[in-house]
Formats: structure tokens, sequence, C-alpha cells
């Protein structure tokens, strides 16, 4: 497998995963080999690896979309980046492939945008990321939201004693211990008492119960050894994180929606992903070029965003959100899309050049 990885790491795809995320997908795939004429398992999204011999794809209806080859003479492996949905598989010859987890891929990648997308980040917000994401509600966002939260909070210095939520006070902050610890206190529904009912360690969060309701406090925290806070005002709040569901729409009413121009389709999957296998009509804006290019867009105008699988354009929209668009996101990504698509999947013996 070492050096199956040191070949696709030449291709454009392949070159922006690290090594070790590379290998574990090459020793998670499975092989599969076969004579002319057999078909090859794969799920919409999954990429094909040729390592000798071919293999065609066409659509359920017989027509042809790809044939990749392995290159026996340079000892490149053929390489299938996208499998529709309804697509069959067949080996030319004898054949040996390799079947590449499109869901695991998107998790990949998803992760080196993400990473692309805070390196200009300073270390202060780095370290209060490192505070933020094993933290709820944080735990369930993606790495480029816990960014903008971290970015948003400032840094609270606080005493052993020190009371920072009172029992049926307004909420007006969501608060994450980074140092100390602290006690949770809350009325003993049998004497109306305060009762000390959980401690709370480094890394816990509080208060957002309050936030999300749009009620009062159901407790009083009290700081129980000295450390410091991180806080996001109730505004951040609701901006970064109560919005942060975004919305899913099947590919039958994102089809209408589109045929009736009533949304545009984004793709925020990387340019050359766009160039191979596309929804026709969708615009490329790459998740790490989101924040700057979506000036360009129309607020006035509804997006439809999508990527591989759907977890990139759940932040992508999210992001669009935060800048004053319309999003939703195209449930299940261009793997479920069981209309027509463009791209270029035609291509000679060897890895693609893309």
């Amino acid at each position: 497998m070492t050096s199956i990885a040191s070949k696709l790491k030449n291709t454009r795809l392949f070159a922006r995963i690290g090594e070790a995320a590379l290998a574990g997908l090459l020793e998670n795939a499975v092989q599969a080999s076969g004579e002319a004429g057999a078909r090859i398992a794969a799920r919409p999204a999954d990429v094909v690896i040729v390592l000798d011999g071919g293999l065609e794809m066409r659509s359920r209806e017989g027509k042809m979309l790809a044939r990749v080859n392995a290159d026996q003479a340079a000892g490149e492996p053929g390489v299938l980046h996208a499998v529709p949905a309804g697509a069959v598989l067949t080996l030319t010859r004898q054949s040996n492939v390799l079947v590449v987890d499109g869901a695991v891929l998107d998790d990949v990648l998803s992760q080196t945008h993400q990473n692309d997308s805070i390196a200009s980040l300073d270390d202060s917000v780095g370290s209060r990321v490192a505070s933020l994401i094993h933290t709820q509600p944080f735990s369930q966002m993606t790495l480029d939201q816990i960014c903008q939260c971290a970015d948003a909070m400032t840094r609270r210095v606080v005493s052993g004693g020190e009371e920072i939520v009172r029992y049926a006070g307004s909420g007006d902050a969501f608060y994450v211990i980074e140092q100390g610890e602290a006690e949770v206190w809350r009325p003993d529904p049998r004497n109306g008492l305060l009762a000390k009912v959980a401690v709370l360690s480094a890394g816990a969060g509080f208060g957002e119960e309050a936030l999300l309701r749009g009620g009062l406090r159901n407790a009083t925290v009290r700081m129980s050894k000295p450390g410091a806070l991180l806080a996001l005002a109730v505004s951040d709040f609701d901006q970064l994180i109560a919005s942060h569901f975004v919305n899913d729409i099947s590919p039958d009413i994102a089809h209408s929606m589109v045929s009736r121009r009533q949304a545009d389709l984004i793709d925020c999957r990387y340019e050359d992903e766009h160039e191979l296998w596309r929804i026709p009509g969708s615009q490329s804006i790459p998740l790490d070029a989101l924040r700057s290019r979506s000036l360009q867009l129309d607020k006035a105008r509804s997006y439809i965003v999508y990527c591989r699988t759907g977890k990139r354009s759940r932040a992508a929209a999210f992001l669009m959100r935060q800048l004053g668009l319309t999003a939703t996101v195209l449930r299940g990504g261009i793997a479920e899309w069981p209309y027509d698509f463009d791209g270029q999947p035609d291509r000679a013996t060897g890895v693609p050049q893309i």
C-alpha cells in the first residue's frame, strides 16, 4: 500500500491528504478482483482505484460514463474519482481494484478544509478551541464553527467562591471552564433550598439552557476553585450556536427549486472535484474560500449547498447564514443526486490529471 499511496499523492485530490490519513483510507478500502465482465460493488461517492487491469462505468440506462485503466508500463494506478447514484461498474479484463469509502474520504477532506480555514487564527483562539472542542454544544459542531465561537469569546479570570450565574436570574452568556472548578446548586423540590447537584471541571460548559429556552437560569453556579472562564455573549450565542443547526432538503425539492429558478446551487468541494463531477448549473465556491467569495453572492437569492455526501456543505451553509445569506443543504450531497450531472468522466489510462 505504501507504493500506491506515494503514487496517489501525485494527484491533486490525494495530495491534500496527510500520509497517515491516506494510509488509513487504503487499509480500510475493499479489495476486489475478477475477470472481464465482473461487476464491482461501489456506493455513490466511493472512489475506485484500479491497481491493474481496467473498468468501465455506465449509467443505469447503459450510457458510458467513464473508462479507467491502470498504466502497467508506468506502474501507475487508475483512479475513478466519482461514482454517481445508479452507476454500474464492470471490469474490462482481469483486474484488481480498491474501493475507498466515499463517506470516510469526505470526513478527511472536510478536516482538510477546516484546517485551511483556521490556519490564519492567532494562538489565543487556537487555545480556546482546545477547551471547546469536546464541550456541549460545541462537540456537535464543525471545527470551523467552533473557531468562530472561540474568536467571539472573552476570557474572564475568576476566584474561588465567586458566583457566576444565579438561580432565576436572566441568561446573559454561555460559559466554558478553561481552568478551575465550579459547583452547580439547584432548589430541592421538597423544601426549595439550594442543594449541590454537580461539580464541573475544566472543559465543562454551563448556561446554555436558559439561552436556548429564552428563560431564566435554573441553577446557581459558583466557583469552588479559582481559574478562568470563556464567555460567549447571548447575542453571539444566538448567532453562532443556536443557528448552527442548518436545514437540509431532499434532492427532489432541490431539483424543483432550481428548475423553477427559486434557488441557485453552490458546490463547496474543491474545484477539481467540481470539474470531474458536478450538478449542472452549480457554481464552484470551495469551503475554504467561501468567506471572501460569498461577498459576491446576491443576498436576495436562496442557495442550496452541496458537497460529496453533505458534511462539508453543512459547514458551508452555516457560514453563509452568518454572512446574511439564505442557504440550505442538499441532503446526501451529490452522492444521492438522482438527476443529470456534468463532468469529464472519460479519462485516458493512468491517474487522471486533476
